[in-house]
């Protein structure tokens, strides 16, 4: 028998799982896969010694967790090791122009001044603040809400701003990515390189609250404590770095084995059962880093649940989902744009905001985007372990419909993904192409994931949803995953969840599962 149960083995079922093992529960993890990561897994499946991220990809709001501030030199022990890109990201325009992030703040405002004054300006200003308001952000997105620790880490700028300046601050969380955009810079490019990081989740760029998020990523990629980064080896490096800590502690997990069931006596979750039959028993919780309709429209018998609760489940809304390439190189892409961008980690394709804007209401549709926003990552350019020597790997991911109606561009007839979507990916290449001439003739194998197939591989991400659910304000912070239910609690006494679909949403960030872990330690 265990303490503690864990459905899945994300990296927020992982870090939960250490943290009660250090306080010393007995915890088992159980994954159906037949290895540990859930959306952070690295597989070779182009071709041998190309090692490619299966889902995510870039880490950057890890640096923020205090999960990993606590944990890094554990993790490390362990085989984690964070390779920063020299430049950090960049975008890259149709005219060969670019703008990028260095590791340093100068070498990101010179770029950025090459296009305004202003611009470069703005990008210290926003900096500025975000380095002001870091600890709150952290504790914002790593503790239970509501809770007094969040009153807390929220007082403080009412303190050192004053009301007028808390209420613009609150305000800024408010403002879509285009308003946010429009206040800070000055020129198209600028705002073109700052939106791209609001779109990663499932954003369009008049979504309220998709600017805050940019700020964010970029304050934390920007911060000299944090960085944009991948773990050496891809990014299962982290997830089987912290099994191997849970092991070490002794936690127990256990791969290929599916939860069929939550197994619940008494309103009370006392264990699961397993695809085989088997009951495993948990005598304090039961933790589920799954979706809230896998959760509680499968795992969970509905009759045990208030109708009302379950109402609001299947009212649950998912976001606008993703397409994936990877593809296996014989030389790195020869970018239009120069030197500077060959050595960025993450590289944005899209001539504007008004194009991004666009392309999203076309997957919003159920349309196939003449032109989508194509966000790409070169892991190779720091770690060449992730290929044969002298070859090298790209990442490539675009939004799209689930359900395709039409094409946007009137060249592919409407269908299934599964005969449409090597079709699609060939204009995704098509569009690199433009950007880094002799790309097509530099590959050597691909894979194509459509929505449907990424749902396959990891039933988290529903209908191809990496974000486990739509990232809106309807669904943020105390409304998510559901209007009262952002504590990680169920209505199952003793159920728990975690993961992308709980407070503070998608992200390699491990602060839902430390979070769950600090609630259940102060419960017991």
């Amino acid at each position: 028998m265990y303490d503690a149960v864990f459905i899945g083995s994300g990296h927020n079922s992982l870090a939960a799982a250490v943290l009660l093992a250090k306080a010393g529960w007995k915890v088992g993890v159980f994954e159906q896969a037949d290895e540990v990561g859930g959306a952070i897994r690295t597989a070779e499946w182009t071709l041998p010694g190309f090692r490619h991220d299966a889902f995510s990809a870039t880490h950057v709001l890890i640096f923020l967790s205090p999960f990993y501030r606590k944990m890094r030199r554990e993790l490390e022990r362990h085989g984690l090791k964070y390779r920063h890109f020299p430049v950090q990201m960049a975008s890259i325009f149709p005219d060969g122009d670019a703008v990028s992030m260095h590791r340093d703040l100068e070498g990101t405002l010179e770029s950025l001044g090459r296009q305004s004054r202003e611009d470069a300006a703005g990008w210290k200003k926003l900096y500025e603040g975000y380095r002001a308001a870091r600890e709150v952000f952290s504790t914002l997105f790593s503790s239970p809400l509501p809770s007094l620790r969040t009153m807390g880490a929220l007082l403080g700028p009412r303190l050192r701003l004053g009301p007028r300046g808390t209420m613009e601050f609150a305000q800024d969380f408010l403002l879509p990515i285009r308003v946010f955009a429009d206040r800070h810079f000055s020129t198209e490019k600028g705002k073109a390189w700052f939106a791209p990081w609001g779109l990663h989740l499932p954003h369009s760029p008049e979504t309220a609250g998709g600017g805050a998020f940019a700020w964010l990523v970029l304050g934390v990629g920007q911060d000299p404590e944090g960085g944009m980064a991948m773990p050496e080896g891809g990014g299962g490096s982290l997830t089987r770095a912290m099994a191997s800590l849970l092991e070490s502690l002794g936690g127990e997990v256990r791969t290929g084995v599916r939860v069929e069931k939550v197994v619940v006596r008494r309103n009370t979750a006392q264990g699961v059962r397993l695809a085989d039959g088997t009951e495993v028993r948990a005598r304090k919780a039961v933790v589920a880093c799954t979706t809230p309709t896998q959760l509680f429209l499968d795992l969970v018998e509905e009759k045990l649940l208030p109708a009302e609760f379950v109402g609001r489940v299947r009212r649950y809304r998912y976001g606008v989902p993703l397409m994936k390439i990877d593809y296996a190189l014989d030389r790195p892409p020869a970018w239009i744009s120069g030197e500077e961008t060959a050595r960025a980690g993450l590289i944005h394709l899209a001539r504007d905001i008004d194009q991004m804007s666009l392309a999203f209401n076309q997957a919003l549709r159920g349309l196939l985007p003449e032109e989508p926003l194509v966000i790409l990552t070169q892991p190779t350019v720091v770690d060449h372990t992730r290929a044969p020597k002298g070859r090298h790997i790209v990442w490539v991911v675009a939004r799209v419909p689930h359900r395709v109606r039409g094409d946007a561009a009137g060249e592919i007839e409407p269908g299934e993904w599964r005969d449409i979507k090597e079709r699609y990916a060939d204009r995704l290449t098509d569009i690199v192409e433009r950007y880094a001439p002799g790309f097509k003739a530099s590959v050597l194998a691909r894979k194509v994931l459509s929505p449907v197939d990424l749902e396959e591989l990891d039933p988290n991400l529903v209908k191809g949803d990496a974000g486990a659910g739509a990232v809106e304000l309807d669904q943020l912070y105390v409304f998510r995953p559901l209007p009262g239910w952002s504590r990680y609690a169920t209505p199952v006494k003793g159920l728990w969840m975690t993961g992308a679909a709980t407070h503070p949403g998608p992200g390699i960030t491990a602060m839902s599962g430390s979070a769950v872990a600090d609630v259940l330690l102060s419960a017991t």
